[in-house]
């Protein structure tokens, strides 16, 4: 009888502890842990630094700069201001702004960079090509220039028509590879912020 007893008490006190472990669980699952968990959800997934860097990058790296060409006809001649609007003050190293125009119409005989808002000719020489009809300009700067509005050079043509004139921006391209950029740098490496021109970039009627 006894030993009938002893395995009945034995039942009994492996069946409490299985009820009272069961609510241990259940207390755990409903505080703490759970609040735990509830916390790192509400607090939202946390961006890694490389993501933000790249981030920060697009958004330094965005074409916010354009063109402006501003025109003076008079006697015979049209002098045009390359400029570059620059809203957001970005920091710009160099620029290329090669110009398009018809050979037999405009012919170029200057090209002056005295008030340029940048100090070096680059990557060559600004020249025109008058059998083409190209102005080649390239301007550079030891500092970062970050004014709003930047003029890069006056152009002076010979005007040898009495139709309409037109010039274009020469061979744009979204990256550095053509021959319009204005270019930022960002850790190290060139981007080109310039919006892609309208063309024809400037229309001059004849008066």
């Amino acid at each position: 009888m006894n030993s009938k007893y002893i395995l009945i008490a034995t039942a009994v006190i492996i069946l409490l502890t299985s009820v009272l472990t069961g609510c241990s669980l259940l207390e755990k699952s409903s505080g703490g842990e759970t609040a735990t968990t509830k916390t790192e959800i509400t607090s939202g997934p946390k961006i890694p630094k490389k993501v933000n860097d790249l981030v920060m990058k697009a958004a330094a790296a965005k074409k916010e700069v354009k063109l402006m060409l501003e025109a003076e006809k008079s006697e015979g001649k049209l002098v045009v201001m390359v400029k570059l609007d620059n809203p957001e003050k970005k920091p710009i190293t160099s620029v290329q702004s090669w110009l398009s125009f018809d050979a037999a119409k405009l012919k170029g005989i200057e090209l002056n960079t005295d008030k340029s808002d940048f100090s070096l000719p680059a990557p060559y020489d600004n020249t025109f090509d008058n059998t083409n009809g190209l102005m080649m300009l390239g301007r550079s700067n030891p500092e970062a220039v970050t004014d709003e509005s930047i003029l890069m050079a006056e152009v002076q043509f010979e005007v040898l028509t009495e139709e309409t004139i037109m010039i274009d921006a020469y061979d744009y391209r979204d990256d550095l590879t053509g021959h319009m950029s204005v270019n930022t740098v960002i850790d190290g490496t060139p981007y080109n912020i310039l919006i892609q021109p309208e063309s024809p970039t400037l229309i001059v009627e004849n008066q």
